[in-house]
């Protein structure tokens, strides 16, 4: 019996070592697979990254330059160790290759897919080399938006008779803040010099030491071209003209006995990221205005004001300047500024001299095969000479794009309204209605509020020096059409001469990833 029951316990330690080297197979099978497992979650992330990378980099290009997007987005996969059919395969997608494409909404949006067969370790007991993962990310670039002007014109333009209202703007170095112009003034107050309470707000003229390019300060402005083949800008009245008036043809105004700002105009080449000259743009050519003696003397006798309003209606103004003499103040650029397609930015500043004074002017561009645009970029300063009786001015304020539906639009309109008598402040979106708002301003007499009609009073002096915040909701189906702009409607009680600063944009990281 003992040694049948030993031969029994002999049996029994056989199955259990049978049934251990089993588990041992299976758990040693399951680790290996897990390992296999983080392996490819791991290299899931990775390539995920590398999409991402990839549309970020690439969207910038984005609508106007596909070439470049496209190019762009390999390029970055392959920094990131995806070099298209080497180990990997890149395919960039945007709106215009496929309008209809699932996962891309607008013409402002890029698709990177990145497909990569990744190798395994134990699960090639299996019979498993490889896994192939694939991962894509969708990237929206949203450009600033277009400011002022939906043509090629900025401001207005006596010689062809178009009159939108205003005159673009830029103060001398030392003339405070409280005079309209928000960010090229230095000082708060009008009256001063470099010693002065410092502008918060204020933008520094820069220089680069050896070959003096400006490269700071000011307001920017964009020329966008599809064909650049005869690409020409050109400056009305560009120089500060030394004793006139806000009533004066442009309106330059002087302040005290300085003699006026030195105005500059600077065109770069175009740039994806226009707003940004540090990152590549290249500057190709400049107008330099020094300030002028008065020249409205209309009927050459030597004099001011003597005979010189010849409609005698109290004013030296385009009615009483001569056609020849009109013409005579376009100014062109004297390089060639054919750079390829995009938005060529165009920096306006004057220089660090001590020098006060307002200075008025317009712009316009035009091209042999193309009609530009000519736009303000972030922001821009204007000088509205509203001549006549009272009633509503319309001024163009931004481009509002459908593809900023259901995003946050932010307007700042600093020291608005200038004017006697009682008058508001009308935002119209694009088309034609008054979109429901809230606003605040830095002014604690007027704090703001929340308006169903964005309708805000602006009578007297009250936003003198001051800035006033609206925002506006813009609905998830918010449509525009052909014409996407929105606009300002100042309803004034009569002739106005008012200097305002002006910026709109939407909330939001301007490159983002959407998917």
């Amino acid at each position: 019996m003992r040694q049948r029951c030993a031969g029994l316990r002999g049996d029994d330690r056989g199955a259990v070592l049978l049934f251990f080297a089993l588990l041992l197979v299976s758990l040693l099978g399951m680790a290996a697979f897990m390992v296999d497992l983080g392996w490819l979650y791991w290299q899931g992330i990775e390539t995920q990254h590398g999409a991402d990378a990839a549309a970020l980099g690439g969207v910038i290009f984005e609508p106007d330059d596909q070439a470049s997007a496209y190019s762009t987005a390999f390029e970055v996969a392959a920094q990131n160790g995806y070099v298209d059919t080497v180990n990997s395969t890149v395919t960039p997608i945007d709106f215009r290759d496929d309008p209809g494409f699932a996962f891309v909404d607008n013409t402002h949006q890029l698709y990177v897919r990145v497909d990569r067969a990744v190798p395994t370790f134990f699960m090639k007991v299996f019979g498993i080399n490889s896994v192939t993962l694939s991962r894509h990310a969708v990237a929206e670039y949203v450009l600033p938006l277009p400011l002022g002007s939906p043509n090629n014109r900025f401001g207005n333009d006596p010689a062809a008779g178009e009159w939108p209202n205003f005159w673009g703007n830029i103060h001398g170095y030392y003339t405070g803040r409280g005079m309209g112009d928000r960010f090229s003034s230095q000082c708060v107050s009008w009256q001063s010099g470099s010693g002065c309470t410092k502008n918060p707000d204020r933008r520094q003229t820069q220089y680069i030491v050896g070959n003096e390019e400006l490269t700071a300060g000011g307001y920017t402005y964009g020329i966008e071209v599809d064909d650049s083949a005869g690409l020409s800008v050109s400056v009305f009245d560009g120089a500060f003209t030394r004793g006139g008036g806000d009533q004066w043809l442009v309106g330059d105004n002087p302040q005290g006995s300085s003699p006026g700002p030195t105005t500059v105009f600077m065109v770069f080449s175009p740039d994806p990221t226009p707003l940004d000259l540090s990152d590549g743009n290249t500057h190709l050519c400049t107008l330099t205005f020094a300030p002028q003696d008065p020249w409205a003397d209309f009927n050459g006798d030597g004099s001011i004001n003597n005979g010189d309003d010849q409609d005698g209606d109290g004013d030296l103004d385009w009615d009483d300047l001569p056609p020849a003499l009109i013409n005579a103040q376009w100014d062109s650029f004297g390089c060639s500024l054919d750079q390829g397609p995009g938005i060529y930015p165009l920096r306006v500043l004057t220089l660090d001299n001590g020098e006060r004074g307002l200075n008025r002017w317009s712009m316009k561009a035009t091209a042999a095969s193309d009609t530009p645009r000519l736009y303000g970029l972030g922001d821009m300063a204007i000088y509205s000479n509203v001549d006549g009786t009272a009633g509503n001015t319309v001024f163009y304020l931004a481009e509002v794009e459908e593809v900023h539906a259901g995003k946050t639009l932010e307007i700042d309109l600093w020291d608005p309204g200038d004017a006697s008598g009682n008058h508001s402040i009308r935002v119209i979106d694009s088309q034609g209605n008054q979109p429901a708002c809230s606003w605040t301003s830095t002014n604690s007499s007027y704090p703001g509020g929340t308006l169903g009609s964005c309708d805000i009073p602006t009578s007297g002096s009250r936003f003198n020096n001051h800035n006033i915040k609206i925002s506006i909701d813009l609905p998830a189906t918010y449509a525009c059409g052909a014409d996407c702009w929105w606009k300002i409607d100042y309803n004034y009680p009569a002739t106005t001469q008012d200097t305002t600063t002006w910026s709109a944009r939407i909330v939001g990281n301007p490159v983002r990833l959407v998917e």
